[in-house]
């Protein structure tokens, strides 16, 4: 960041030196990195990726010295910092060199207002205030956050505290970036922004290590590498167009000429077989036929919200059905979560009124409102308190009343609803000790147990792997009893490929509703509400199918496959058959 803080080392050694490094934590019985090697130059990017559980959390902790220091276990092998090991380096030290962005942002961010949290690393590291004050207009400038200057953090979106959070480490001017999933909480715009300020960092010299699933998004950082793992092994370590060609399109999310051209190479076949993008079971028969006649499960009507002296909600009208998918789209500050905070009576109305089954919300208590909406926070950490997971789970029936005679049932459904039946003793897991995935699900297990007739998910996507992704918005499409869901996203294609409808907010006002292929079709709408035209939106506008929804990318790849076998060949394909991406790479 400034000209007198030059990242590398004086010998040319590497920044970061993973070297044979294998970690088993403490009462854990398998192995969660094994024999990693890795190294990290000055002005290099590195990506890693890979399925969920696979270790990049890990390797994030072993890079940053959490482990050992707070994550004490069995180690083989070491990670040198600019030539030492962090066995020998304390945490301060580390800090100097390394600065992790976190997953959550909400665990990662301390200052009740932004300049205190910009400020709280250089004071920690004694610098004086005059320099303090110099980062902190620099950095606001660069991030883009200057408008977020005078804020609290607690009234911060979720993408804003993103920001946020890797303001607070660049203060820090660290000569290596570790970003755990930093663009899950963003919108494709803000996301390309922090792209360009990543790209910057490295021009000057610095390291970038980025963990995503996002993969079509993490490739227009160009990384030099990718350290592709599996099972706490290493898959794959090398130049992207290798890694393109070897990765798993249903764990991680690929462009989709990539998807085409691996389906094409397999002779129509998917990588992950049949799949149909969430829309299976009981479950999801039952909804996308709401009945005109019908009162909405939800609506609201000339609606105006503040927090603090900051409008969010501006007159907005909207309508949620009470049998339907609906995802809510918009930039980060938009007021989509706290659209859905109104209707719980979480956030208090200004002006207008709210209405649930054509009743206003304002004579329902908090409690009946969470027997009708089970919210899942973007954060999960903030729905988590209890000191088991068995206690998460029977608060709230236990407190009203559902739980009696019936708990041993209740626990099994919900764990299997949400796939965490699996973890060998999960009911006596502190639930902070979980992976932020698995903490995700446990928010959506906490909502499930009171039984409520919609689903309300802040970004069900972050924090899980592709293939995790669409499992879980299947399982949720076909849990029994569950009418509606509405979910916030900054993943596009999860929100084409899964909803009936689609709620474009902008500035606290539905700008767009409809169905996704009439929503998409206005682009300069579209990308002015800071949303992305991606490589599968392309593909399903080009390649529209007789049903009139969009496809998830297998799916579409082996229609495509299918009629160009049909027609024995096509001089004019459907699409390319080169990748530019792979061949401007080679």
């Amino acid at each position: 960041m400034s000209d007198h803080s030059p990242p590398t080392d004086e010998s040319g050694s590497p920044l970061v030196l993973v070297d044979g490094f294998s970690f088993r934590y403490r009462r854990a019985t398998e192995f969660a990195l094994r024999d990693i090697s890795l190294t990290v130059e000055p002005g290099s990017v590195t990506l890693v990726a890979g399925p969920s559980g696979c270790g990049k959390s890990t390797l994030i902790r072993a890079i940053n010295g959490l482990v050992p220091h707070a994550y004490p276990g069995e180690q083989h092998g070491d990670v040198l910092i600019r030539r030492r090991s962090t066995r020998e380096l304390r945490l301060r030290d580390i800090a100097r060199t390394v600065g992790t962005v976190l997953q959550d942002p909400a665990r990662q961010i301390v200052g009740a207002t932004v300049e205190a949290e910009l400020a709280f690393g250089p004071e920690n590291l004694g610098l004086p205030p005059a320099e303090i004050r110099r980062r902190l207009s620099t950095v606001a400038a660069r991030v883009g956050i200057e408008h977020l200057l005078g804020r609290e953090t607690a009234a911060l979106s979720g993408g804003e505290r993103q920001l946020v959070a890797v303001a607070g480490i660049l203060m820090m001017e660290p000569a290596v970036l570790v970003l755990d999933e930093p663009l899950a909480n963003l919108d494709p715009a803000t996301a390309d922004r922090l792209v360009e300020i990543l790209r910057r960092l490295v021009g000057d010299g610095r390291a970038v290590v980025l963990v995503e699933h996002r993969v079509e998004e993490a490739l227009a950082l160009e990384p030099d590498r990718v350290l592709y793992l599996d099972a706490g092994r290493v898959a794959y370590e090398g130049p992207p167009a290798g890694f393109l060609r070897v990765a798993d399109p249903a764990a991680v999310k690929l462009p989709f000429e990539v998807v085409l051209e691996r389906v094409r190479r397999m002779g129509g076949q998917a990588a992950s077989g049949p799949v149909d993008p969430g829309r299976l079971g009981d479950g999801a028969a039952a909804r996308g036929s709401q009945q005109p006649t019908e009162p909405p499960r939800l609506e609201f009507r000339a609606v105006d919200v503040a927090l603090g002296e900051r409008p969010v909600l501006r007159r907005l009208d909207a309508r949620f059905g009470a049998r339907e998918t609906i995802a809510v789209l918009g930039p980060n500050g938009s007021g989509k979560t706290t659209l859905f905070r109104t209707a719980m009576r979480l956030v208090s109305v200004q002006a207008g009124e709210v209405f649930v089954d054509g009743v206003s919300t304002r004579t329902r208590t908090v409690a009946e409102l969470a027997t009708i909406f089970g919210f899942v926070f973007q954060s999960p950490s903030q729905m988590l308190f209890a000191r088991t997971v068995r206690e998460e789970l029977l608060f709230g029936p236990r407190n009203l009343g559902r739980a009696v005679g019936r708990e041993t049932e209740l626990l099994a459904r919900v764990l299997r609803q949400t796939m965490l039946d699996g973890i060998e003793g999960i009911l006596e897991r502190p639930p902070l000790t979980l992976s932020f995935g698995q903490q995700k699900r446990l928010a959506l297990a906490i909502a499930l147990a009171l039984e409520p007739r919609t689903l309300v998910l802040d970004e069900p996507s972050a924090g899980q792997d592709y293939r995790t992704a669409r499992r879980f918005m299947a399982e949720v499409a076909d849990i029994g009893g569950l009418e509606s869901t509405y979910f916030i996203t900054h993943d596009v294609d999860l929100a084409l490929t899964h909803a009936d409808r689609i709620l474009l907010l902008r500035d606290g006002q539905v700008v767009a509703d409809g169905p996704p292929a009439r929503v998409t079709e206005d682009e300069e709408r579209w990308r002015a509400c800071n949303l992305h035209v991606t490589s599968l939106m392309r593909a399903n506008a080009r390649w529209r199918m007789s049903e009139g929804r969009f496809l998830d990318a297998e799916t579409l790849a082996r229609r495509i496959v299918a009629q160009e076998r049909s027609a024995g060949g096509l001089d004019d394909p459907v699409l390319d058959h080169r990748v530019p991406w792979i061949d401007r790479r080679e």
